[in-house]
């Protein structure tokens, strides 16, 4: 209590330092504007896409602390988090396996080479995100790889159109909590005629709850700088670099190994460069990035240490035109480069290029089409072509949409190489070289109503039929394809294409917002059923770890000075125990997250109090690392 004392007592110091804005937008009021769904600007219901977009200030009002944290309470979004916070948390969309969901910034790929468990991991302060939006199915066509599942793009204030109405900006929020919680960010903004400035940083660290010999403690810290300027004659540079430094507890985080007291270190580097030039007829737009990662794992003390360096170089140009016009139309190139050095999966890197392009046609004002090809050539697999065709019909308040595509995922490095280089592997996950892409081809028809933007409903029927979808089987070491560095008698599991997995399943994102007496009601609701078949076996660890049936939401009700926030989900899975560590993970769980906010006089001092699984939930995502119970934490913000 005295440290916590202590604490509290310099939180209130510092907060006369500090200053911050609060939103005054509804942060659960959907846009009906997305980018991602085709790569140009659209209206939702002309995409013929089911799209969740999310503003910015969402996150600094809802029960969370971090992107991943909020995303689990997004309709149709599972997180399968193995620790809390921002620790680390795989993102799924309609089942499958994390790395079939790609995630973009500001329309850039961040996907990790090395594995998708690091997708998460965006280097972008909180406070500098303008929007998210979902987009819930293929999207490989437009995208890329690994949009299989959907899409998570992430919209930076400072690459945005949007103009502040202030010249000069400064926010701020400090907390703290249980397990010796400390948290800060700040955000300062500068807007010119020509030109938009913004440098942000973001910290949270704790000694974490007390696990199996050890604690799963996290030190979390994020930094970026961005800047954008305007030039004559229709041009503008936008430029970022951000550091994203993480160090925490993950014991079994990758293993079901009693002797596991793992700690994982992760820094990341990311730099980006975008170029427009506006003309009377479309927009040139060109974007070069490069994402550095460094990963150190350490499986226990004494071990030796994994030490993976991680290059991603990525540049694309597109050419978008016809924005006047009943047909709009884009085309571009993109090629990247995945590339590592490691003492565990050695030193490989992996080329790729793609062509393009995407159309949409409005017949009138309720029929839409769109439609894109991408041809895309590896060098280890060669050329692969993808389509995508999505329509919409859209009546009065109503929406019919259908949509159709292929997409497809390239293998990450560990499940290529994992434990190839090294002498001797006992037991554990071994990679696979030969793996193919996977393949999968689906469909979906919807329906969306809008009734006096007070009520919102996306439903969805979806279908997708994968083949070769990479997981991890469990092999006998006589099956496996290489045994130079493996042992008899141990017990592996191999990166494997799995035959044929076909996917069936049902959603519904609803969304009401609306005055209850003296004050403001605000809340949505996510609905997801789905079913896996493998007709000729062989499913593996992550297919079997996804839920079947899933409910999660958010509700915020604000009357006078008072603010009250619920996240709220309930997931079923299929159960899984381990002998080795006498663990189980329960077939399903509910879980709440509530957080309580008092404005006061001119809305310039906020304290806060958040309680994070006010339940005291038993529970675990992965099997073997178990999340915390009760986490008590408040702050304050303070606007001058």
């Amino acid at each position: 209590m005295q440290k916590l004392f202590h604490r509290l007592a310099l939180l209130s110091c510092l907060l006369f330092f500090s200053v911050s804005v609060l939103a005054q937008d509804d942060p659960l009021l959907l846009s009906e504007v997305s980018l991602t769904a085709h790569g140009n600007q659209q209206s939702t219901r002309q995409t013929g896409r089911n799209v969740w977009v999310i503003p910015g200030s969402l996150l600094s009002r809802s029960p969370v602390h971090s992107i991943d944290d909020l995303l689990r309470f997004i309709p149709g979004v599972e997180v399968q988090q193995r620790g809390p916070q921002g620790v680390q948390g795989d993102l799924l969309i309609r089942g499958g396996t994390f790395q079939q969901v790609l995630v973009l910034i500001d329309g850039v790929r961040l996907n990790d080479p090395l594995t998708g468990h690091f997708n998460a991991y965006i280097p972008i302060d909180p406070s500098e995100i303008d929007r998210i939006e979902i987009l819930k199915g293929p999207a490989a066509a437009i995208w890329g790889s690994e949009a299989v599942g959907g899409v998570i793009h992430v919209f930076t204030k400072t690459f945005s159109e949007k103009r502040s109405p202030k010249k000069i900006s400064l926010q701020s929020s400090i907390g703290t909590g249980a397990y010796q919680l400390w948290q800060a960010q700040v955000r300062a903004a500068l807007q010119q005629k020509n030109d938009r400035f913004s440098l942000s940083a973001n910290s949270r660290n704790s000694d974490g709850a007390p696990q199996r010999g050890t604690r799963g403690y996290f030190q979390l810290n994020t930094i970026q700088a961005a800047w954008q300027h305007d030039f004559q004659k229709g041009w503008k540079l936008k430029a970022r670099t951000a550091w994203d430094g993480r160090d925490f507890g993950a014991q079994n985080f990758y293993t079901g190994f009693v002797s596991d007291t793992a700690t994982e270190m992760v820094n990341s580097w990311w730099n980006h460069l975008q170029i427009n030039k506006a003309t009377n007829k479309g927009i040139w737009q060109a974007d070069l990035s490069y994402k550095q990662t460094l990963d150190i794992y350490r499986f226990r003390p004494a071990a030796v240490a994994n030490r993976n360096e991680m290059g991603l170089a990525q540049f694309q140009l597109r050419y978008q035109g016809g924005a006047d016009h009943a047909l709009q139309y884009q085309g571009g190139i993109q090629a990247f480069q995945r590339s590592i050095q490691s003492n565990d999966r050695g030193n490989h890197r992996i080329e790729q290029f793609s062509l393009f392009g995407t159309a949409h046609y409005q017949f009138n004002t309720e029929w839409n089409a769109n439609g894109g090809l991408r041809a895309t050539h590896d060098e280890l697999y060669g050329t692969i072509l993808i389509p995508q065709l999505s329509l919409s019909f859209s009546p009065a308040y109503h929406n019919f949409r259908f949509s159709a595509g292929r997409s497809f995922r390239d293998a990450d490095f560990t499940e290529r190489y994992n434990n190839y280089n090294k002498t001797s592997v006992s037991s554990g996950r071994i990679g696979n070289p030969s793996l193919s892409p996977e393949d999968a081809w689906q469909a979906e028809f919807g329906y969306d109503i809008n009734i006096q933007k007070k009520f919102y409903l996306h439903t969805s029927i979806f279908y997708r039929d994968h083949k070769r979808l990479i997981d991890w089987v469990n092999t006998p070491y006589a099956n496996m394809p290489r045994q130079i560095n493996l042992i008899p008698t141990g017990n592996y599991a191999l990166a494997k294409n799995v035959d044929r997995v076909k996917t069936i399943g049902w959603e519904a994102d609803l969304q009401y917002r609306d005055s209850i007496g003296n004050g403001r009601l605000l809340a949505q609701l996510g609905i997801l059923w789905l079913d896996n078949q493998a007709p000729n076996g062989g499913a593996g660890i992550y297919l079997n770890s996804h839920a079947r049936f899933l409910m999660n939401g958010l509700v915020e009700y604000r009357i006078g000075k008072w603010s009250g926030s619920i996240g709220g989900l309930y997931k079923k899975r299929s159960a899984q125990t381990s002998s080795p560590l006498s663990t189980t993970l329960t077939p399903s769980y509910f879980l709440m997250n509530i957080k309580l906010v008092y404005t006061g006089r001119e809305n310039r001092f906020a304290p806060y109090l958040q309680a994070d699984n006010l339940f005291n939930t038993r529970y675990s995502d992965l099997l073997g690392a178990p999340m915390p119970g009760r986490w008590l934490s408040g702050g304050f913000q303070v606007t001058l």
